[in-house]
This record gives structure tokens, C-alpha cells and sequence, in this order.
């Protein structure tokens, strides 16, 4: 099988899956959007950016190290079971030490932040989301190396359901408060676990005696730079819902949260396949074919990118303001303005783990921090100088500003080691059918505002569906063997 070929497959295992996760998202965004205040959605968004933080504090780049080191391990039966009983068992003692931690601290940051005391209960409950979530990533990543990608995205997706529908259940019938989410949230991912676990024990052998001193210091020595890395991207990401707070309110956060999370969530259905998909299958092509197999494979996965992102970003744009009513209500409409923004900064951002690719296969974890920690500096002088006077739209120009940043950088630091290279022509020709598309969308108003959503977006995937056939001769020409073959 080759390398384009497998990256498709996994590349389409995650995106199905994400799908999928998503949908179960869009269930309880126009739901909570409605039943919640703008200042509870505020705090839920809070929550959920203080566990991004925490988690990532609790991996301290350990299940990163999976990625990375296990095909050494995994030859001799002898090792693996030195490498999975050292990656465990400093899985669980991080995750200890991160919830004594986030209990004793929070009570501390809290006095700066002004919560509610109902709201209190919500951050405590998941100190035990906090423990077990750190530890399910690990035995995902073990699933990551194994290939098991079916598999890992049934788990998630069933996952997520139960999240969705325990969520609501406990918070809509049971206890009518915003605490019975979290339970419901925490209860899912101790489900997952049962299943995660299951599999992990049947498949790994944890004997203390073999835990590893020597790989434990090369684990935390290659993922400490990752560790810090992610929180800076957590802070490029995450710190104006702080500030606004800070600067605005709870009713400021819950309005810019929906816009952001609106955009995240069409930010995912690509970037988070691209992540998990796209990482093991170059490290691999490093190892065994080199540099120049390497940056074709990138490059022509960059194309097929570009060939998606770009009309995303235009047509989000296009139909902004109709999904925000059918999804999030009027009382959410203006986010339409920033929202798009967002969606470009964020999608940006998912491209680095293809402009860094070639600071990742040369073990380059101080320079990758740098860049993470000039964003995250940009984000924040950016957010200082912006939410006085623009309020949630200075927050997106920041993040837009920032990410843009990021990727220039990581792409042009990167670009000794790996050449990944970014076509001109294709933006170009994807941009003018991208407006193309847009002026036909614009145009068309019926009278039911989801009913504007779904047309114009399937007049929009028409359009650059036909526009993409034309330029892409090679997608093209697979599409009809395809159909040759159904025929024969």
C-alpha cells in the first residue's frame, strides 16, 4: 500500500469519525445555545478551556512520546513491555499530581477570575474528568501506532454520544442545573475508559519491575518541549476567553464562545483528521524512504488541502449569518461577523502539523516552543491593545493575527529540513472560484432561514465541485475508473 494511499484511508477513518463526533456537537450547540444563558455558556466554555489546559499539563507531553518512540520499542516483545509499563505508570502518577494540583490552585486563580459560587461545583467535578482523561489519550495514541483507527473512532464516537445524551439528560431532567452536564461529561469518558482499558491490558503487559528510569528521562526530555509547546498553543488558542472576562464579562465570553466554537467546529472536520492521520504516516516515510519521499507526500497533500480550506473559508462566510440563527438563535447573530475570522485563523493553525513537519522529524522541540510562545506573546499584547475598543471582533483579529504568524513562521524555520512547498496557481485558481461560488450563494433566499443553509450550501459544494473537476484532471480520472469498475 503506499503512503498517499494509507494517509487517504486513515485520513477518511478519522474524518468519518469526526463526522460523526461532530454531529453529535451540532446536537447540543443549537440546544444549549437556547437553554442557557449567555453568561452560563460563558462559564461552560470556561470550564472546558481550563480542562484543555489541565489535560495537556497532565499529559506533559508523555503520549507524544508514543508517537514518536514506539516502533523502536515495539520489535522485541521485551521492550514493548518496558516501553508500555513506563508510559503508563508515569501516565498515572502525572495525572495524580495534576489534580492535587488544579484542587490547590484553583481556589488561588479563582479569586482573580470573580466566579460564581454555583459554578464552583462544575470546576471540581471534573478534577475527576481531569484524572482519567489523561490516561484514555494514552492507550488512544497505543491505537494511533497500532493502526487501529476504526477502532479508536468507533470508542470516541460512542463517546461522544453518551456524552451528548447523559449531558442532557442530567441537565435538562435531573438536576436542572449546569453542574448535571459535567457528571454526564465525566460519566462518558469513565465509560470510554472501561472500553480503552480493556484492550490496552489485553494486548500490553504493566510489570513495575520493568519501568524504565533511562526511558522515562527520554520520554520527558523529548515531550517537555511538546508539553510547553501545547500550552502555548493553548494560550495562542484559549487566553481571550480570560481576558474577556477580564475586559467584558461573563455575556462577552458566551458570545464570543459560540462564534469560536461555531468555527471550531467546521475547523475539525479537516484539521483533526489531518493531525491524527498525517504525523505517523511521514515519520514513517522519513524512516524508511527519506527526505524527498517525504516532502512529495506533504506537498501533495498540501495541495489537496488547499483544495478544501479555501472554499471552507469563503463559503463559512457566505452562510454565516443564517447558521448562527439556525443553530444559535437571533440573540447570537452578530457573532456572523467575527466567526469567519476565526475559522481562518483556526484552520491556519491546523496546517502546522504540515509546515512543521520537517522541525518534527529533526527533533527540533525548542524551536517549534519558540514559535508556539511568539504567538501566544502576539495573542495576548494583540487581545490588550484590541478588547478595550473592539470588544469580541479585536479577540478574532488577535487570533487571525496570531495564527497567521504561527504558520509563517513554522513554515519558513521548517523549510531547510523539509520543503514544503505552497502553489500559487492553485490559491489563485481556488480563490476566484471560491468568490465565484460566493456571489452565486449570496444570491439565493427562500423563505425559511435553515432551508437558506442547506441549499446554499449544496449549491456551494456543486460549484466547486464542478470547478475542482475541471482543474484536477488526476481526481478526475480516478473517479471514472471508479465508476468503470461499478459498471464492469
Amino acid at each position: 500500500m503506499s503512503f498517499l494511499k494509507k494517509f487517504i484511508i486513515q485520513f477518511s477513518h478519522f474524518f468519518t469519525g469526526n463526522i460523526l463526533s461532530l454531529l453529535m456537537g451540532f446536537i447540543t450547540f443549537p440546544i444549549l445555545t437556547r437553554i442557557l444563558t449567555k453568561e452560563q455558556y460563558g462559564i461552560l466554555g470556561l470550564i472546558t478551556t481550563t480542562m484543555l489546559f489541565a489535560v495537556a499539563v497532565a499529559k506533559a507531553g508523555l503520549s507524544e512520546g508514543i508517537i514518536r518512540f514506539y516502533k523502536d520499542h515495539s520489535k522485541i516483545p521485551e521492550q514493548l513491555t518496558v516501553f508500555s509499563s513506563t508510559v503508563m505508570a508515569r501516565g498515572v502518577i502525572l495525572a495524580v499530581l495534576t489534580v492535587l494540583l488544579y484542587i490547590v490552585l484553583f481556589p488561588i486563580i479563582n479569586q482573580y477570575l470573580h466566579i460564581d459560587k454555583e459554578y464552583i461545583i462544575c470546576f471540581m467535578i471534573m478534577a475527576v474528568f481531569l484524572f482519567i482523561r489523561p490516561l484514555n489519550i494514552i492507550v488512544y495514541n497505543f491505537l494511533r501506532v497500532n493502526d487501529r483507527t476504526i477502532f479508536l473512532n468507533l470508542v470516541g464516537l460512542v463517546e461522544k454520544i453518551i456524552s451528548v445524551g447523559l449531558s442532557l439528560l442530567l441537565l435538562i431532567y435531573v438536576f436542572h442545573e449546569l453542574y448535571g452536564y459535567f457528571i454526564g461529561v465525566v460519566l462518558a469518558e469513565f465509560a470510554a475508559s472501561i472500553v480503552l482499558f480493556y484492550w490496552f491490558f489485553k494486548n500490553y503487559k504493566i510489570i513495575p519491575k520493568k519501568i524504565s528510569q533511562s526511558l522515562t528521562l527520554k520520554l520527558i526530555k523529548f515531550g517537555a518541549p511538546l508539553l510547553f509547546a501545547e500550552l502555548s498553543f493553548l494560550l495562542l488558542s484559549f487566553t481571550d476567553r480570560y481576558m474577556i472576562i477580564a475586559y467584558h464579562g461573563e455575556a462577552a465570553l458566551g458570545l464570543y464562545s459560540v462564534g469560536y466554537n461555531l468555527a471550531m467546529y467546521v475547523a475539525s472536520i479537516i484539521m483533526f483528521a489531518l493531525s491524527y492521520a498525517i504525523v505517523p504516516i511521514y515519520v514513517e516515510i522519513y524512516g524508511k524512504e527519506g527526505k524527498e519521499k517525504t516532502e512529495d507526500f506533504l506537498n501533495r497533500c498540501m495541495h489537496y488541502l488547499l483544495i478544501a480550506i479555501i472554499p471552507i473559508c469563503i463559503g463559512y462566510y457566505a452562510i454565516s449569518k443564517d447558521l448562527f440563527v439556525t443553530l444559535a438563535s437571533e440573540k447570537y447573530v452578530i457573532a456572523a461577523t467575527f466567526s469567519p475570522l476565526i475559522l481562518i485563523g483556526l484552520l491556519l493553525l491546523g496546517l502546522n502539523c504540515v509546515f512543521n513537519a520537517g522541525l518534527y522529524l529533526q527533533k527540533k522541540s525548542m524551536t517549534m516552543l519558540f514559535i508556539m510562545l511568539l504567538g501566544g506573546t502576539i495573542n495576548i499584547v494583540m487581545n490588550i491593545i484590541l478588547l478595550p475598543k473592539y470588544g469580541v471582533m479585536g479577540a478574532a483579529i488577535a487570533t487571525l493575527v496570531s495564527s497567521m504568524s504561527v504558520s509563517i513562521l513554522s513554515l519558513f524555520l521548517s523549510y531547510k529540513y523539509i520543503a514544503v512547498k505552497i502553489d500559487i496557481k492553485t490559491i489563485l485558481y481556488y480563490l476566484m472560484l471560491s468568490c465565484i461560488m460566493f456571489l452565486i450563494v449570496k444570491q439565493i433566499e427562500t423563505s425559511v432561514v435553515w432551508m437558506n443553509v442547506v441549499v446554499k450550501i449544496m449549491a456551494g459544494i456543486l460549484i466547486v465541485a464542478v470547478g475542482m473537476l475541471y482543474r484536477e484532471k488526476e481526481i478526475l480520472e480516478k473517479i471514472k475508473n471508479i465508476y468503470k469498475l461499478k459498471i464492469a
